[in-house]
């Protein structure tokens, strides 16, 4: 009994993506992405040559960038320890655990996207 033949398939391209060349070759952003998600698709998108099977995957990374980005400001405003309004004692922001699951979801998708 022989073993059947196993192709290796890279997620990642050979070589570092280059901007497209014509207006035709890019990639729209789907309309449902966040604000700070579009801002991050139109600042990266550039760099890769997306194909219409990446949109969704690619979306979920620029909306992960979005979902950092805001729950940095909300830190920035409100601060790493926030006043417990039961106790009046200062605790962790709750908010730094949506930071810090953005931070993981960024290194996965990066690793995804990398070029």
């Amino acid at each position: 009994m022989s073993s059947p033949e196993l192709s290796v398939v890279s997620l990642r391209p050979t070589s570092a993506p280059t901007a497209p060349t014509t207006d035709e070759a890019r990639i729209e952003p789907p309309e449902w992405l966040s604000e700070y998600a579009k801002e991050a698709w139109e600042r990266l998108a550039p760099f890769y040559q997306l194909s219409a099977t990446d949109v969704d995957e690619f979306a979920a990374y620029c909306e992960t960038l979005a979902e950092f980005r805001e729950s940095s400001e909300v830190i920035s405003e409100a601060g790493l320890l926030i006043i417990d309004p039961a106790s009046g004692m200062p605790v962790p922001n709750p908010i730094q655990m949506v930071r810090n699951n953005a931070d993981r979801k960024i290194a996965f998708w990066a690793n995804r996207f990398r070029r």
